[in-house]
């Protein structure tokens, strides 16, 4: 009788489980600059792989947004996801984008003709108060959004962005510089640490050191999905050795917080695109102040290559 009272409960529990409602998924508007370095590719890699977050749309900025927008639009296509719309933001000022001759000519459904920041809006607007906007390249798009509506900001729930630095430089660099998607428009950037949206910031402090190393390449490049074999071809045509991961810290950060010690900060942005921790002043910003590079890519590599 016991044995069938506890076997009863074992099943009851199970039961339980199963039944629970699956927890939310977290809404989210990509806004990249897809195609110079291969962090960006690899960002969308591990959302399309992350059954926590859904994606809503994809938005491009900087240089050459056209052609960024097809080759987010046909990763989109060969993951199966052609119906997340993608819009190109305004051109900027050419970059190197060897990656997008993977999209040339492509004009997949994914692509649609409204601009990067209507797009933006119109989801924000359809699901107000829930949207994260992740943005992984410089935050052009993302003030411009800002400054178009005064009222939008407070129907974001919060940017998540991979940018600045707070302690610490590229690579073993201990002293803090002006990081890339900050420095490359720093006006934008004061606008969006300005604006009062709750800010997740993966700086370079825990994302500097996330060098993906030849055996996990080897893992990724030879699990031969549609999506691995895309970041496989980026890869090549990006023609450098070792990536290092900075943009796929903001994605992650949303999934497990735990993966970085965060610190709630004031971060200002000067004229240069530096961005520093003030004191005395109310907190604008989650900050990544340190992280186990280990704990990151498992994280990373059980998602995209399993």
């Amino acid at each position: 009788m016991r044995r069938a009272i506890i076997l009863t409960s074992i099943i009851l529990f199970f039961v339980s489980l199963s039944s629970a409602a699956p927890a939310e998924k977290i809404p989210i508007i990509l806004d990249t600059d897809i195609g110079t370095d291969i962090d960006d590719a690899f960002a969308l890699a591990l959302i399309l792989q992350s059954p926590e977050l859904d994606l809503l749309a994809v938005t491009t900025v900087a240089g050459d947004t056209q052609a960024r927008a097809r080759l987010a639009a046909k990763m989109l296509h060969e993951a199966g996801r052609s119906n997340v719309p993608v819009a190109a933001g305004e051109p900027g000022p050419p970059q190197p984008i060897d990656q997008t001759r993977w999209a040339d000519g492509f004009a997949g459904p994914p692509l649609v003709k409204e601009k990067a920041v209507d797009l933006m809006r119109r989801v924000i607007e359809s699901r107000p108060g829930e949207i994260t906007l992740v943005a992984i390249g410089e935050l052009t798009n993302v003030a411009a959004l800002l400054k178009s509506d005064p009222a939008i900001g407070k129907k974001i729930k919060r940017i998540a962005l991979m940018g600045g630095a707070v302690n610490h430089g590229y690579g073993q660099d201990p002293q803090p510089l002006a990081e890339w998607n900050i420095k490359s428009n720093p006006a934008a950037a004061q606008v969006v640490f300005a604006s009062g949206v709750p800010i997740l910031m993966a700086p370079l402090d825990v994302t500097a050191m996330l060098q993906l190393d030849a055996a996990a390449r080897h893992r990724i490049f030879t699990r031969l999905t549609p999506l691995t074999n895309a970041l496989t071809l980026l890869y090549h045509l990006w023609n450098q050795e070792t990536p290092t991961l900075f943009d796929p810290m903001a994605v992650a950060l949303l999934i497990d917080p735990s993966l970085c010690e965060l610190k709630e900060l004031a971060i200002e942005v000067d004229v240069k695109g530096m961005t520093r921790a003030v004191q005395g002043k109310p907190a604008n910003a989650k900050v990544g102040m340190q992280t186990d590079p280990a704990k990151f890519f498992q994280l990373y590599l059980r998602r995209v290559a399993p």
